[in-house]
């Protein structure tokens, strides 16, 4: 008859095993989901809009916008006033 720590010791390698086990198949199942192409176009599409929006906040930080609208105003005076001195 098995005295209480060989018990324990038993039980505790028997849940070891097991718990090696299932890590060893959940990597593999991971590994297996990582290799799917399923949800690609989303994150290709997300990373498109983060690029967009990062170029969008550099012209806005670099007053681009107000830049192009102060020239447009000067061509369509120059335009509408014909008087540009050369």
């Amino acid at each position: 008859m098995p005295d209480i720590t060989t018990t324990i010791q038993d039980a505790f390698r028997a849940l070891c095993i097991q718990a090696h086990g299932h890590a060893r198949r959940a990597g593999l199942a991971m590994r297996d989901r990582l290799g799917e192409e399923r949800g690609q176009t989303a994150a290709e599409y997300m990373g498109i809009l983060l690029v967009v929006a990062v170029i969008i906040g550099a012209l806005i930080a670099a007053d681009v916008d107000g830049k192009i609208a102060k020239a447009a105003n000067t061509m369509v005076d120059k335009i509408a006033g014909g008087s540009e001195t050369r």
